[in-house]
């Protein structure tokens, strides 16, 4: 980057400059950053160029925000048909789009980008409380290539790097038990899902949660958005406290702070858009399709890049300090269900759940029934019944809902993972 980079602080909870920019500081240095990396790609990449000539758009010469938002956005399918005209800069290690909608993108990960993602990384780990001499144990897919910086960053913060055997399916947990008792590491980094399904097999064998974990402060979520009452019931659970972090393949990295209000983007390394179904920015607050655009010419070059994520910015100051702007992914078009026109989600219904404490930390998932009639959500809940009445009434605050069929699953114990919405074909197996 030509642009002046920001100064490592390092100073209490701040872990360097950018902390401390001014809204307007950040947007203008933003804007110099995407100028960059716009330029590079009009001149080294086929897909780019030629999507921008047939828009009409002169990429090299973009004055402002206004100019940088008449290039075209970019959808997947676009990326996966335009292959190698895409993919002009092969990096060493391809990582697969496998979590997000449709087919999957291979996603070229070159020296120079893994450096660049170090620092939001480390960033991120000082926020939850991270410091050198500690340990962590972490469960990083290989598929994913946020997780293949976190032990990098780990060690370049004079800390030590740990990872147990197994990938998060609940069916690992011994694995990851003995890990903790060898390990007593000081910080963990896993998924929402495996911290659910861990809590409930701990209590299932008579396992003190709070004994195994007394050696840790905190942990770090990813793979699924954390609900108030959810975080709460994981940070009692285990012990520690609960930071949630979120990103995707494409670029896009925000990690939570202390405050716990929604994660703060990354600017240095992304710059994100939500937007409507007409390309137009939503009013802070208001949900819309998210739009990333990675801030350096490395890599497979990012530029306005449509995920299809349904997500949430918020502008509003963090009880925490820092101006940098906070965004909240809610999932993917497929973890949600079109009840009465508007798009309900996984993590809507989850909320009104984990608002009884009885049924807090319980499996939720939505249950696709093209049978079912307008204005019914059909939901499937780990467990039994519980307060059905009480909780449909919710919903139909809430979410509008106008009925609520309820599947309980009794003790299934279907795996919690990240699909978030099934079909209704499986829950009546």
């Amino acid at each position: 980057m030509s642009a002046t980079a920001p100064q490592q602080l390092c100073d209490g909870g701040t872990y360097d400059e950018i902390e401390t920019w001014s809204p307007q500081k950040l947007r203008d240095w933003q804007f110099e950053l995407a100028r960059e990396v716009v330029a590079d790609a009009a001149e080294s990449n086929k897909f780019y160029a030629e999507r921008w000539r047939q828009a009409g758009v002169d990429a090299t010469a973009l004055s402002d925000w206004n100019d940088f938002k008449k290039l075209p956005l970019v959808s997947k399918p676009d990326l996966v048909a335009a292959g190698d005209a895409w993919t002009t800069r092969r990096g060493r290690v391809a990582f697969s789009t496998r979590g997000t909608s449709g087919e999957p993108l291979v996603v070229w990960l070159d020296g120079e980008e893994s450096q660049t993602y170090f620092v939001p990384t480390m960033r991120g780990y000082w926020w939850a409380g991270f410091r050198s001499g500690e340990t962590a144990l972490m469960q990083s897919p290989a598929w994913h290539r946020l997780a293949a910086m976190e032990g990098h960053s780990v060690l370049k913060m004079g800390g030590r790097a740990a990872y147990y055997w197994g990938s998060g399916n609940p069916q690992y947990a011994d694995y990851f038990v003995e890990a903790m008792r060898r390990v007593r590491p000081q910080f963990v980094t896993t998924t929402a899902p495996f911290l659910v399904s861990l809590l409930r097999r701990l209590g299932d064998d008579g396992v003190d949660a709070r004994e195994l974990f007394s050696s840790v402060h905190s942990m770090i979520s990813v793979g699924l958005p954390l609900t108030p009452p959810l975080r709460e019931h994981l940070s009692e659970g285990f012990g520690a406290e609960v930071f949630e972090r979120s990103g995707t393949q494409e670029g896009a990295a925000a990690d939570e702070c202390s405050a716990h209000t929604a994660p703060h983007i990354h600017a240095d390394v992304c710059h994100l858009e939500v937007l409507d179904p007409l390309g137009e920015p939503v009013a802070p607050g208001e949900r819309g399709r998210l739009v990333v655009t990675k801030l350096f010419a490395a890599g497979d070059p990012v530029v306005r890049y449509d995920t299809g994520d349904i997500a949430e910015l918020f502008e509003d100051p963090c009880a925490c300090g820092r101006e940098l702007p906070r965004l909240k992914i809610y999932g993917r078009p497929e973890s949600s269900v079109m009840i009465g026109g508007r798009a309900v989600t996984a993590y809507d219904v989850r909320m009104c759940v984990d608002a009884d404490p009885e049924l807090v930390g319980r499996m939720v998932l939505l249950v696709r029934d093209t049978d079912a009639g307008p204005g019914v959500l059909s939901v499937a809940i780990e467990g039994d019944a519980h307060n059905a009445d009480e909780l449909e009434k919710r919903l139909g605050e809430d979410l509008g809902v106008e009925k609520v069929a309820f599947y309980w699953l009794g003790n299934a114990r279907m795996a919690w993972g990240f699909r978030q919405v099934i079909d209704i074909s499986e829950v009546q197996r």
